[in-house]
């Protein structure tokens, strides 16, 4: 699979794409592998394929980033924030990780899910709040990331519509989402990563790093505009069309 050319390349479009646009980058990599005829329980070059948006969160927020890791006592807050927004996914994935494995590449599951990310982001149309982030806000949007442990429900959806619900500024809102992406990812590789992967796939990682930086831009600009709850009409669409054809 690894040596799939074409598979490698449009896995690394797609997981750069919808890994930061809100529309699940599991559920449309799960597409691709059923499309392919690919059917096995190796995560590997799919997690592969998620550091290559670390890197383009990285390059986006870099003085962001940089500013963060000043000592300071806005920085420690805003650790233990992202702290908390990270620990309630984290022990919800480790306890059951056998479970989500085992039915992770289920397509019949994703017309539900995919409108579960439907919702999540057409109800963002109706929220322009002003707060800054606190513990309680955080807490309640880490419980709602374990969604996206289910193919077809966005993390990066869920958790900025959730943000945005509870009356976050939409900047913060997108770059604590952004973010809080790069531990769990590093997390997930170090866990369950094969870094022994062929060179195609790793440019299959690089693509997908490429794609995500744009995915990035385009998901600001959105969001400033007020149209990201748009994409709740490709998630209602896709959800129709796999419940159509399975």
């Amino acid at each position: 699979m690894e040596n799939d050319f074409l598979y490698v390349m449009l896995s690394g479009i797609i997981q750069g794409l919808t890994e930061f646009l809100p529309i699940s980058s599991s559920g449309h990599l799960i597409m691709i592998k059923d499309y392919f005829n690919y059917d096995i329980q190796d995560f590997s070059f799919e997690i592969m394929l998620h550091l290559g948006t670390v890197f383009s969160i990285l390059i986006y927020y870099y003085n962001d980033i940089k500013k963060m890791l000043k000592p300071s006592k806005e920085n420690f807050n805003n650790a233990i924030l992202v702290l908390i927004a990270c620990l309630p996914i984290s022990i919800f994935g480790l306890i059951f990780k056998d479970s989500i494995e085992r039915n992770f590449n289920d397509i019949t599951y994703l017309p539900y899910t995919f409108l579960i990310t439907t919702i999540a982001l057409f109800l963002t149309k109706f929220f322009n709040g002003k707060k800054e982030l606190n513990i309680y806000i955080v807490l309640i949007m880490g419980i709602f990331q374990i969604l996206a442990l289910f193919p077809g429900i966005s993390r990066s959806g869920i958790t900025i519509s959730t943000l945005l619900i509870l009356g976050v500024n939409k900047e913060d809102a997108i770059k604590f989402s952004f973010i809080i992406a790069i531990p769990l990812i590093l997390g997930a590789a170090l866990l369950n990563g094969d870094f022994s992967l062929s060179i195609i796939s790793f440019l299959g990682v690089f693509v997908s790093f490429i794609f995500g930086w744009f995915a990035i831009y385009l998901s600001n600009i959105l969001l400033s505009n007020k149209k990201y709850w748009m994409f709740s009409i490709y998630c209602f669409s896709i959800a129709l069309i796999i419940n159509y054809l399975n």
